[in-house]
């Protein structure tokens, strides 16, 4: 492999572990807030009833299951919630939970369903300009996967102009992604530094995490290196401090790739194992896998053909494993 294409594969990974992770605990949250909103003129909202209480318990074991890696369990959960929010007729509940089923169906790499899904959010013509900015955000998450970044800008731009509140550094972090994509580093700093600030004044700790490693991959690229390895050591900060693995192990492969890119393999190896240590012991199957693909690279980078291929073997071993 030329090092052209080892460069676009470690940039493939890099998109793949940002939008496996991206915005379903956001989804949520406004999920929850449907039950909190005061009504008209500033008069408080009903108490939600036993089906709206019941369905919101399933979102949060949803969550839950996401935050594990165990997505067919996660859409288990959120079809129940979707189940009964139907049975109410709860229009908005109805559509956040089709938005996060969507975003778990990307993850899986069904597009064609997540986008299905989204359709059928956005056709729904009594939801809230939060849930319909939601559902842009996840269309915009999919024309990235697939290399569309003209319509992953429309699609963004669209969800910003919908709505902002106190997810808006979110959805930066998205339109930054959207710019890197596109080799537009300086732009790309610019909105991932704008994103920084509002997350900090938001208090979204997880999305001001996300900005610090887009920042630090901006940076990589731009040969940046020191600056680079900063700007993951905060995110890796957080991440700890809020105790997300899936955030850890993805900024500690985020590091074993820079790391790679000045090739110091034996760094590289370090990051990847502590990555595949954190995901294994989390139960995340998929970020395991990722990380003894990298694990592997780096070993064949390093000269060891030998631990390479014991990489491979040790993956294909689990994908065997967990079609059982």
């Amino acid at each position: 492999m030329n090092r052209q294409s080892l460069k676009f594969k470690v940039q493939g990974s890099k998109l793949k572990n940002f939008l496996n992770f991206q915005s379903l605990i956001l989804l949520f949250i406004i999920y929850c807030l449907l039950f909190t909103l005061t009504g008209c003129g500033g008069a408080p909202a009903q108490k939600p009833s036993n089906a709206h209480i019941t369905a919101s318990e399933y979102s949060q074991k949803a969550a839950k299951a996401v935050e594990k890696g165990d997505n067919e369990k996660a859409l288990s959960y959120y079809m129940e919630a979707l189940k009964i929010n139907r049975s109410v007729e709860n229009t908005e509940g109805i559509a956040v939970n089709l938005i996060n089923m969507a975003a778990i169906y990307q993850k899986k790499g069904d597009t064609a369903k997540a986008r299905e899904l989204i359709g059928i959010a956005l056709s729904m013509p009594d939801i809230s300009a939060e849930a319909r900015s939601e559902a842009a955000y996840e269309q915009a998450k999919i024309y990235l996967k697939e290399k569309n970044t003209a319509k992953a800008k429309e699609w963004i731009d669209r969800s910003l102009s919908l709505y902002k509140g106190p997810l808006e550094g979110a959805k930066l972090n998205l339109a930054g992604r959207i710019a890197f994509a596109e080799g537009k580093y300086d732009e790309a700093l610019i909105i991932a530094n704008k994103a920084l600030t509002l997350n900090k004044e938001n208090e979204q700790r997880t999305e001001e995490a996300n900005s610090l490693r887009l920042m630090a991959e901006i940076n990589a690229q731009k040969g940046l290196y020191a600056e680079s390895k900063a700007l993951y050591m905060k995110a890796l900060e957080i991440d700890k401090e809020l105790g997300n693995s899936g955030k850890i192990a993805m900024t500690l492969s985020g590091m074993g790739a820079l790391s790679s890119k000045q090739e110091k393999y034996q760094d590289a190896i370090t990051f990847y194992m502590r990555a595949y240590d954190v995901s294994s012991s989390a139960g995340d199957v998929d970020g395991a896998l990722e990380a003894l693909d990298a694990l592997s690279d780096a070993y064949r980078k390093s000269g060891d053909e030998k631990k390479a291929e014991e990489m491979l073997k040790k993956k294909s071993d689990i994908k065997i494993e967990k079609k059982k």
